[in-house]
């Protein structure tokens, strides 16, 4: 009988110990897999927000393309503008029909240009800006402060916020002659 006791005693202790070994898993695994969720929601979140920073960019550079995509055929289409230009400056007889034409077609480019946010920059006495004009030549001028533009040779264009093309002009100097 003493063999019998010995049993009794032994399974009940086993089974103590396993309800203490499993009520002590238990917390730890739920620890666990609460720590599990949380840095898979932390994921989740970090993967949302990096979702939505790439859709702004993209937006974002998708509004610039529209914005922008047009600029080197502006270049191009600037470059037949100076020819008139060029052409009117150079035409002796300004009550031409042909002068007149010229004009009106140089009047109707500028507009076309203007609905696309193409837009003149207007340097002529202005003060040179480095950013917007590129100096050809010192001129000599009594005249002006030194710095500012005083010859323009080539007119610059701004694409809505961006310079599609410097000014070419001639920037003002101090006289050297001491008379």
């Amino acid at each position: 009988m003493s063999d019998k006791g010995n049993e009794d005693v032994n399974p009940g202790e086993g089974q103590g110990a396993n309800n203490s070994d499993e009520a002590v898993k238990e917390p730890i695994e739920s620890d666990l897999l609460s720590a599990k969720i949380e840095e898979l929601e932390d994921k989740l979140l970090r993967s949302v927000a990096e979702l939505q920073n790439l859709q702004r960019r993209f937006e974002r550079e998708r509004a610039d393309l529209m914005k922008y995509s047009i600029s080197g055929f502006s270049k191009d289409v600037l470059t037949i503008r100076d020819n008139l230009k060029l052409a009117l400056e150079n035409c002796p007889d300004e009550s031409n029909v042909i002068v007149d034409g010229i004009k009106l077609t140089i009047t109707e480019m500028d507009r076309v240009l203007m609905r696309y946010g193409i837009t003149l920059i207007n340097s002529m006495g202005k003060e040179f800006n480095p950013h917007l004009h590129q100096a050809i030549v010192e001129i000599e001028d009594e005249n002006q402060r030194p710095g500012m533009v005083v010859k323009v040779m080539q007119d610059g264009f701004m694409i809505h916020d961006r310079l599609l093309r410097p000014a070419l002009v001639g920037v003002s100097k101090k006289s050297t002659s001491s008379e």
